[in-house]
């Protein structure tokens, strides 16, 4: 995939630019953006050997550290220096389940570490679905919780807010791929009528990149989406057509539950189950943005 953007000035200030979760599908193309806009990049991740293998992990201005949102000593290290700070991780596999948890104790691990350390700005990418509907699933009551974490701590925040996010390699869309791919009749729950706003990676990544020398993004949440909203029977439809597939036939029925929808895509596709399991349990509830205020700043 190509990007348009043009060339970005140099951070409010000249410190680092601290990109956790530097392994994630996020992550590691910001990065590479990061980079081409001239600023310094300190990537963090669990291992310095994944990290290691990226294209961009050679490259004179980025900086490699081993760090861990569980653990705060590791954090304030990573943190030291740096400027803004892109929080792009989550917990989905922890063990036994335990990601709210896991989520919340590195949210409030990185606000005691920005702060100890005077960062200036963290960006967060978290979920969007309004908090009050019946179907919440806890993956996206966890986002909306570091969120609010994050939001409420003494350095400012940005929090962007997004639906289901295409591009390969994003979980949810890889999803999507391999089930139009590989199935031609699908017996679906009833989700599948559900609207919802996607948004592209690359819309994703202009939205991330530029809210790094846009003081007016401190201290809000925003929802970012593109510009149709559809359901996901319609992404299958139109994901067939543009890529030559047969558009497959839908079927559904009120039974599937999200744990049968989350076995029965780990047996399709080669996304694990402990990361369907939470998306699939997300797809019970519209995800539409509710204000456009981000297109008006950036």
């Amino acid at each position: 995939m190509s990007h348009s953007f043009e060339s970005q000035p140099n951070p409010l200030t000249d410190r680092p630019v601290l990109v956790t979760g530097a392994t994630g599908y996020v992550a590691g193309r910001l990065i590479p953006l990061l980079l081409e806009s001239g600023c310094r990049v300190r990537a963090m991740g669990r291992s310095l050997e994944k990290m290691g293998a990226r294209p961009w992990a050679r490259h004179p201005k980025v900086q490699l550290i081993k760090g861990d949102i569980q653990d705060t000593a590791s954090l304030e290290r990573a943190v030291e220096g740096c400027g803004t700070i892109y929080y792009l991780v989550h917990s989905m596999i922890s063990p036994k389940k335990a990601y709210r948890d896991a989520d919340r104790i590195g949210a409030q691990n990185m606000v005691r570490a920005a702060s100890a350390r005077h960062a200036e700005h963290i960006i967060y990418l978290g979920g969007l679905g309004e908090m009050d509907h019946p179907n919440i699933s806890r993956h996206l009551v966890s986002r909306n919780e570091v969120g609010n974490i994050l939001m409420n701590g003494k350095v400012p925040a940005t929090v962007l807010r997004a639906a289901m996010i295409l591009g390969s390699g994003s979980a949810s869309f890889e999803i999507l791929r391999y089930l139009a791919e590989r199935l031609p009749v699908m017996i679906t729950p009833r989700w599948v009528h559900m609207p919802t706003q996607p948004i592209a990676i690359s819309n994703v990544l202009g939205y991330l990149l530029g809210c790094l020398n846009t003081p007016e993004v401190r201290n809000h949440t925003f929802d970012i989406g593109g510009t149709d909203i559809v359901s996901y029977k319609d992404l299958f439809t139109i994901f067939a057509r543009t890529a030559g597939l047969p558009i497959p036939m839908m079927i559904p029925v009120p039974v599937l539950t999200p744990k049968l929808s989350a076995l029965w895509i780990h047996l399709v596709t080669p996304v694990p189950s402990a990361i369907a399991l939470p998306l699939t349990q997300g797809l019970s509830l519209p995800t539409i943005c509710q204000d456009d205020r981000i297109q008006e700043i950036i």
